[in-house]
């Protein structure tokens, strides 16, 4: 399947609006999610959590500092996405998909006293992963994506400069 149609820069929006939706509808509906609503058995389920805490409500060093780095990282994220070569979509798209979660965890910190909405539970049993929402699936799937870019340049760049074809020119 080709992405040649869908522009990477779309992937910011399309995480962010989703991720606003999403959060919306948690909202709505915070009572029934207070519980929680098994949507695939006990793998997947929904349940209503207020993180005050960055990733995985680890490190809670408080609302302006999160508010800050995130915004930080988000400018980060514009520059680095401007100045990467168009040819490399994919980094692109994945850049943009982390900015769209980025902002969408930053939306919830400004304007939700500092507490990101989550509510996507994964797990089996006790063994339960952290409660995560959509911004984090763009930031996470985003980053890994961004990682293997990198390495796969990485490696390339290397076979090229120890191929004996690259001495031939």
């Amino acid at each position: 399947m080709t992405f040649r149609f869908f522009p990477p820069w779309l992937w910011a929006p399309l995480v962010l609006v989703l991720d606003f939706i999403s959060k919306r509808l948690v909202l709505a509906n915070e009572a029934l999610l207070r519980g929680r609503l098994e949507i695939l058995g006990d793998f997947l389920r929904f349940v209503y959590v207020r993180n005050p805490g960055s990733a995985m409500g680890l490190f809670p060093v408080g609302r302006i500092f999160l508010v800050v780095v995130s915004f930080a990282a988000s400018i980060f994220l514009i520059y680095l996405y401007r100045t990467c070569d168009p040819q490399l979509r994919l980094r692109k798209g994945a850049m943009a998909a982390i900015l769209g979660g980025a902002l969408g965890n930053l939306f919830d910190r400004v304007f939700y006293n500092g507490l990101v909405v989550d509510f996507i539970d994964v797990g089996l049993g006790s063994q339960r992963f952290y409660t995560f929402n959509i911004a984090d699936v763009g930031v996470s799937i985003g980053g890994a994506i961004l990682f293997l870019c990198i390495l796969l340049e990485g490696r390339r760049k290397s076979v090229d400069v120890e191929s004996p074809e690259a001495h031939r020119e």
